[in-house]
């Protein structure tokens, strides 16, 4: 459309001047190189301004494009700054969780370290009557782990998780004592003498003991806290059973006088 107002405005330009121009040569008023000249001034100038006039419609074309172009770049920052925006809230939503995950859980913690530290008292109470009222086996070692445990629990430079492992350490200890069985040789009192015998434990089921020939067998009396002997009605296969736990024989079914201890 701009391109057509150009034209016409030029072509309007061109014919006007020259048709005053031909009606005057033909008065014969003025000289033709005057006519000449002056038709080409006529001529230059629309020219010129219609060139004028195009620059300054390229100009305002590129105008108008360079301010799209920089609106949609705006946009487009506004764009990538509103998705920053919900990344960030996101990311913030997601650490206040965390936060509110771990203040719940420091109130946990807090809460069961004033219920295990007295626990683990009663827990350490609990061994200690344990180990004095059970088989003596062990028994040194067992008052030894006690002893330490103990210094470990009234120790303030441990923390609480600490003294609580290794609570738990001697506990399993204890526990595995009972799913054990051991074949040792001691020296024990019997009717007041001293004796040298092999001693089968069977966890903290029995505790039988045999002289080396093999000749007198017995057994602990959690009751009295005495050896006592078994008679030889009542021995049923405790040879074989000694055999056995040493790896002497192949393991099998054996009869044992655990009723002798009731």
């Amino acid at each position: 459309m701009i391109g057509r107002i150009y034209y016409g405005l030029l072509t309007l330009c061109c014919v006007l001047p020259l048709a005053a121009y031909a009606s005057e040569a033909n008065d014969g008023k003025q000289p033709t190189a005057n006519l000449a000249q002056q038709w080409l001034e006529q001529i230059k100038l629309p020219v010129v301004k219609s060139v004028q006039l195009g620059e300054e419609a390229a100009a305002w074309q590129q105008q108008k494009a360079q301010s799209l172009s920089q609106q949609q770049q705006d946009l487009g920052e506004l764009y990538w700054t509103e998705y920053q925006v919900q990344k960030q809230q996101r990311y913030l939503a997601s650490l206040q969780a965390e936060v509110a995950q771990l203040q719940q859980d420091i109130a946990t913690i807090t809460a069961l370290k004033q219920e295990l530290e007295p626990q683990l008292e009663i827990w350490y109470a609990t061994l200690e009557r344990q180990v004095s009222a059970d088989l003596p086996f062990d028994y040194d070692e067992r008052k030894r782990r006690l002893a330490f445990l103990r210094s470990a629990m009234d120790s303030n430079e441990l923390p609480l998780a600490e003294r609580f492992r290794r609570m738990l350490d001697v506990i399993t200890i204890e526990v595995a004592y009972g799913y054990s069985q051991q074949v040792a040789q001691e020296i024990i009192v019997i009717d007041e003498l001293p004796v040298q015998v092999n001693l089968l434990r069977l966890g903290r089921l029995s505790w039988f003991y045999m002289t080396p020939d093999e000749q007198q067998l017995g057994w602990f009396d959690s009751q009295s806290r005495q050896w006592r002997a078994l008679p030889v009605n009542e021995q049923g296969d405790l040879r074989l059973a000694m055999a056995i736990t040493s790896n002497k024989q192949v393991a099998q079914i054996v009869n044992l006088p655990l009723g002798a201890q009731q």
